[in-house]
Order: structure tokens, then C-alpha cells, then sequence
């Protein structure tokens, strides 16, 4: 817990103040909804919008938030040696943007199908910037603060509660990606601490801990809900004594996402806008076809019209992209156009391998004893349904129609099923006892290395010119 704190507590805090406004992925749809909770915008209405490239109407979600706090979001920049920079001329003409509290449409299609849950800790801190009657420039640095401070708070609890795996939550807990997202409105930051505190809580091996568990990961998946068949991770041990019980609540535990996601196509799930294209050549119509959205409908048929395409696509996908995953995993920043050093990935891939093979070692609860080797290989499996599910869901809800790869998942995506190691890798049952502070040392080293290099990296990138 103290190198937790001490290695991750500097970095989001300099990642909230550094970080100018709009630069870290989505940032302006995550504001808006967030400050849309001050108004009681719990949920996201659809709207009509004008289609910039068009100028024809078009169906959009969002919900009615403070004009100031929405204008601020979307930041200052000035393009300089191929790259956008912060300059001090940015800064202040976002400092003079007066608070304006009247009520505006703000569109956010991407993420006005997120539970509003982990967006409280931004909308706390804004309110109480709007309140004090700051600019909103700090009212935004103030939400990214409180993010911040949710992360730590929830990363301090799943390291206390684990009752093993301590070195591996701390290695996820500690990725410059995660610490970078933490300190900015972008909601995966917390949805990632969430995770760990949910998987910490299974380790306990006790009913009540498992209840809470699932709990947290249902306020996970309120909004990622393709991660869902990961709760079938709160079965094990499997067929164990209780196993009944265990699957009666996994099963309770996937009504209220069943019903949000209901809520969702009911009154707020829209096509994604995209800039005129025309479809792809696994289109059977025509190919001269101009198309200015998504089509969940039509990439649904043609995936249907040659059901190999379900795992094809994805494997293509992958042999395409793949290798950009894990670094994008590890940390690129900014709009995913900050990279780290080479040599920085290899270190923390290091880092991430021993933490995860310190659990070969480690002992577990008494209450999952049992068929360790068939929870490990379920387990795996659920990661590999999850990441493929993950890429099918992209598929119909953001490529564009009748592409023949499946474009817009990213690395940090990956990060939420990283805790499930926990049970995927089970213990040896032999050789050394290999305690947590020990294994967690690469993931340490590596963070207290992260607390001047990410804030040089955002300086150098945004500030420097």
C-alpha cells in the first residue's frame, strides 16, 4: 500500500495539473457527462444533430450540461513541429472563459451509454468549483483531481483487501496508463481500480467478500458491458460445495446490466457518426454506396452470411494489430501519440511477468483449494471470450460496414482483464514461498522510475516548443 501511494499519488496529481484540457482520450464527452449528473442528467436522450461533413440532420445522444464547464473541455492548442502544444497564450484564454451556467445540448454518442456511478467523484469536484464560483478551468483540474483521488482510495482498498496477489494488482495499478488515465475525466482510470478492488475481494474466499465483489464488478460493467462474461469468474471454485448458490447470484448479479443495457437501446444507443465512406468489400450491395454512419444491422448480416467471419475477423485483426496492444496497454498518452521509450516497455513487460508468476507461488485461501488447475483454465478462457466478444461488439457498433478488419479497439481496453490473472494462474503447490513485496519490486522500481518520467513526457510533449 505505501508504494502504491507513494509511486502513483505524484503522477496522477502532475497528470491532472499537466495534462491540458481535451487531451487525454475523449476527455470533452467525459466532461459533459459528468458535469450533465449536475443538472440531473442521469441519463443520456437522443437528440438531432447536423452532420459536419453533410450539413443533414442526424440522430445524437447527450443530455443538457453547464455551458462553461463544456466550452472549457474541449481545451486551447496550437499546432507546433507536428505535434499540438500547451502554450502560455492556450492558458490564458481558457483562464478568461468566464463561468457561464446556462444549460446547453452537449452531444457525447460515445459515452452517454456509461452508468453514471464512477463519474460522481468529477461531478463532486466540479460542483463544489461551481459553487465556490471558480473559473471553469479549475472547475475541470478540480473534477481530474477528485478522479485522482477515487483511483488512489479504491487502488488502497483491493491491495488492503487482497488476500493474495498483492504484487500483481500493484504492478496493473502502477502502469503509466493507468495512472495517467486516473488523473484525467476519462472514466477508465477508476473503472480499472474498481476491477481490482473487485477481483482483491474474490481472493477472500469468504460469501460476504464474494457478494461485495460482485457488487463492484456490476458497477464495472454498467459500463463495460461486453467485459460480462467475466462475472462468470465469481463460479469458482468450480463445482465446489455452493456452486448452485454461486451461480444463482452471477446470475442476479447480470440482471441490472441486462436491464441498463435495455434501458440503453431504448433511449439512448444512436450510429456512430463517420466521415463519408463507402463500405468495405465484404459489402455484397453496392460498392459505390456512400455512408456517413455505422450500421450495426448490416456488419450483424454479414457476419451471419459467413459465420466463420466471427472468429476470422478477429484473428485478422489481431495478426494486423496486435502487437501495438500491449505498449498502447503499458502506456501511450495524450491521444495515444505520446510514446514511452522502447526500452521503458520492455521493463515494465518484465515488471508485469514477475508479479504475474510471483502467484505460482503464493498460497491461497482454503476456500479455493479445490480444482485449481480447471478454475485456472476457465478463467483463461473467459479472458480469451471476453477479448473476442470485445472485438465483435467494435465490430458491429464502430467499424464501418462491410470492413474486412475490425477497427477502434485499443490497448487500454485490455487492462480490466489483467486482475482476473489472479485465478487464471493458480499455485504450484510446491517450491518457494515467494512473498508480495518481493515479486512487486520490478513494478515498484518501475514506478518510482514513473513519478519524473510521465510528467517529463507531458512537459516535453505539450510544453516544450
Amino acid at each position: 500500500m505505501a508504494l502504491f501511494l507513494f509511486c502513483a499519488l505524484p503522477v496522477t496529481g502532475l497528470t491532472a495539473l499537466l495534462t491540458p484540457p481535451g487531451q487525454s482520450p475523449d476527455e470533452p464527452a467525459h466532461m459533459v457527462r459528468a458535469a450533465g449528473l449536475l443538472d440531473g442528467q442521469i441519463i443520456a436522450h437522443r437528440a438531432t444533430g447536423t452532420d459536419p461533413y453533410t450539413g443533414k440532420p442526424y440522430p445524437v445522444t447527450g443530455v443538457l450540461v453547464d455551458q462553461g464547464l463544456a466550452q472549457v473541455s474541449f481545451g486551447a492548442d496550437t499546432p507546433f513541429d507536428g505535434h499540438l502544444v500547451f502554450s502560455a497564450a492556450n492558458r490564458q484564454a481558457l483562464l478568461a472563459q468566464p463561468p457561464a451556467h446556462q444549460l446547453i445540448f452537449g452531444e457525447i454518442s460515445n459515452t452517454g451509454v456509461y452508468f453514471p456511478l464512477t463519474y460522481l467523484p468529477a461531478t463532486l469536484g466540479m460542483g463544489v468549483a461551481n459553487a465556490l464560483g471558480v473559473r471553469p478551468y479549475f472547475a475541470l483540474i478540480s473534477g481530474r483531481l477528485c478522479m485522482a483521488a477515487a483511483y488512489l482510495g479504491l487502488g488502497l482498498l483491493a491491495i488492503y483487501l487482497a488476500a493474495y496477489g498483492e504484487a500483481l494488482l500493484l504492478a496493473v495499478l502502477l502502469l503509466p496508463m493507468a495512472l495517467f488515465l486516473a488523473g484525467t475525466l476519462n472514466q477508465d482510470g477508476v473503472l480499472l481500480a474498481l476491477t481490482c478492488l473487485a477481483c482483491a475481494l474474490l481472493t477472500r474466499a469468504t460469501r460476504r467478500a464474494r457478494l461485495w465483489g460482485l457488487a463492484v464488478f456490476v458497477a464495472v460493467l454498467g459500463s463495460k458491458q461486453p467485459y460480462i462474461l467475466l462475472l462468470a469468474t465469481f463460479l469458482e471454485p468450480l463445482f465446489a460445495k455452493g456452486w448452485p448458490r454461486r451461480l444463482g447470484e452471477v446470475v442476479v448479479a447480470a440482471l441490472p446490466v441486462t436491464l441498463w443495457v435495455a434501458v440503453l437501446a431504448a433511449l439512448t444507443l444512436v450510429p456512430s457518426l463517420k466521415q463519408p465512406y463507402h463500405p468495405g468489400p465484404l459489402f455484397t450491395g453496392d460498392p459505390n454506396l456512400l455512408l456517413d454512419r455505422t450500421n450495426a444491422a448490416a456488419n450483424l448480416h454479414i457476419l451471419l452470411a459467413q459465420p466463420s467471419r466471427f472468429w476470422t475477423l478477429p484473428w485478422v485483426t489481431q495478426e494486423m494489430f496486435g502487437r501495438d496492444k500491449l505498449p498502447q496497454m503499458i502506456g501511450m498518452l495524450g491521444l495515444l501519440t505520446i510514446q514511452m521509450a522502447r526500452p521503458v516497455y520492455w521493463l515494465w513487460e518484465i515488471a508485469l511477468l514477475c508479479a504475474a508468476a510471483g502467484l505460482l507461488f503464493t498460497s491461497r485461501p482454503a476456500g479455493l483449494a479445490g480444482g485449481r488447475w480447471r478454475d485456472g483454465l476457465f478463467t483463461l478462457a473467459l479472458m480469451f471470450l471476453t477479448y473476442w466478444l470485445l472485438n465483435i461488439v467494435f465490430y458491429l457498433s464502430w467499424t464501418n460496414v462491410g470492413m474486412n478488419w475490425i477497427d477502434g479497439i485499443q490497448g487500454r481496453y485490455l487492462l480490466p482483464m489483467v486482475p482476473f490473472l489472479l485465478f487464471a494462474l493458480p499455485s504450484l503447490g510446491r517450491g518457494p514461498r515467494l512473498g508480495p513485496v518481493l515479486m512487486a519490486m520490478p513494478a515498484a522500481l518501475m514506478g518510482v522510475f514513473d513519478i519524473l518520467y510521465v510528467p517529463w513526457l507531458l512537459v516535453k510533449n505539450f510544453y516544450l516548443h
